[in-house]
């Protein structure tokens, strides 16, 4: 089976070979086109999705600020159409949310449990019955 490739911006044409394998490493790593965004917005100097609650929300977990706290995390991909991140807060405390509510619905003792229950594309609500013990 013959792949066709995939359509590729008028911006990447004038790039150099190598800008375009560090722009797909980034993309690859980040887990979405919007993460990647934001890692380019964060690289370059510019608050990713400014808000007034974003740094609110960095602090409340003991970053200096929202794009401290993003830059801290990793991506766990997309459920909801929302964009899933992890961040360690404390020993033995991964918290799971997304950069569109601000809010942690889930707290893990590892990264590695965190990663399990993307998978499962079982992240729900904190309020909800069967919700993972905070913790």
């Amino acid at each position: 089976m013959t792949r066709t490739p995939a359509p590729k911006a008028r911006e990447l044409d004038d790039v150099s070979p190598h800008t375009a394998r560090e722009a797909k490493q980034l993309l690859e790593s980040a887990g979405s086109p919007d993460l990647a965004q934001q890692a380019t917005n964060s690289a370059t100097g510019h608050p990713a999705a400014p808000r007034p609650q974003n740094d609110a929300f960095g602090k409340r977990w003991g970053f200096a600020s929202y794009l401290e706290m993003f830059e801290a995390s990793q991506p766990l991909g997309e459920s909801d159409e929302k964009h899933w991140l992890v961040t360690n807060v404390g020993p033995e405390q991964w918290t799971v949310w997304n950069d569109e509510d601000l809010e942690v619905v889930h707290t893990f003792k590892t990264l590695d449990e965190a990663k399990q229950q993307m998978r499962a594309k079982t992240v729900k609500s904190r309020d909800s019955d069967d919700a993972a013990p905070q913790g």
